[in-house]
């Protein structure tokens, strides 16, 4: 009996998700164990109640893991186009490969994400601390888990993105010119933050521009654009990248 051939893009993820999976693996161990470490402290230490008030510290983790994603992003087309492409996968393929492995990785994220504030709140819970967001998101609380989820999948795939928009730049042009493209590709990353009206960016439009959010359906399907923009930008830089043939 035959084995049903996975299809190419399929491939290019399975790929991908084994090259970087230990280095997913530790960062996470790390980066884990580091707010572990500052968890241990602030029940040991147990600061005044005024002091941690209101101060969630989880929700200011995400700004590690979106700059994180975006260097990985941008390794992505050098470190891999002319393999693939050279093993047979075509750019299209290669783009949707990308695309799914961008989305299983920003979901990853966005789960870790999401338990991290039961068990933020759990602590501020036990001692006797309340604890509220600080700056603007599509959920309210930190029990909204779905809104939680996606506001950080969005969020995270918006910088993966980014980063994998910068290395194609500079795989396609010369380095002058990748330099003037590594500046557009932030504009995807922060579309995103515009759309979901979220962190800094949604501080700044609701507090100075006096923006209000548009409805949670309406964030949805921008999103999803920005998102499918991020893909077709990444096409149309690498769709005519000339693969250099080693020499023997």
């Amino acid at each position: 009996m035959t084995r049903k051939r996975r299809h190419p893009a399929h491939n290019v993820t399975h790929q991908l998700l084994f090259t970087y999976r230990w280095t997913f693996i530790v960062y996470w161990i790390v980066f884990i164990a580091i707010f572990i470490g500052i968890a241990v402290v602030l029940n040991h230490l147990a600061p005044s109640k005024e002091a941690m008030d209101s101060q969630s510290v989880w929700e200011g983790a995400a700004n590690s893991p979106k700059v994180f994603l975006m260097v990985i992003g941008i390794l992505l087309t050098p470190l891999s186009l002319a393999s693939f492409v050279s093993s047979g996968v075509t750019r299209k393929h290669f783009i949707m490969g990308i695309g799914f492995f961008m989305m299983v990785m920003s979901a990853i994220f966005a789960f870790v994400m999401v338990a991290g504030y039961p068990i933020e709140q759990m602590i501020y819970d036990k001692n006797g601390w309340s604890l509220a967001l600080n700056n603007p998101h599509i959920f309210t609380s930190s029990d909204q888990l779905i809104g939680i989820f996606f506001e950080y999948f969005f969020l995270f795939f918006a910088y993966f993105g980014s980063g994998w928009m910068i290395g194609s730049g500079f795989t396609r042009f010369q380095w002058q010119i990748g330099i003037i493209i590594s500046v557009v590709a932030l504009l995807p990353a922060m579309a995103m933050e515009v759309v979901l009206s979220s962190d800094w960016m949604g501080s700044l439009m609701q507090s100075v521009f006096e923006v209000e959010r548009s409805p949670l359906a309406a964030v949805i399907v921008l999103a999803i654009i920005v998102m499918a923009s991020i893909i077709g930008l990444n096409y149309l830089l690498i769709r005519r990248v000339a693969i250099k043939k080693k020499v023997v």
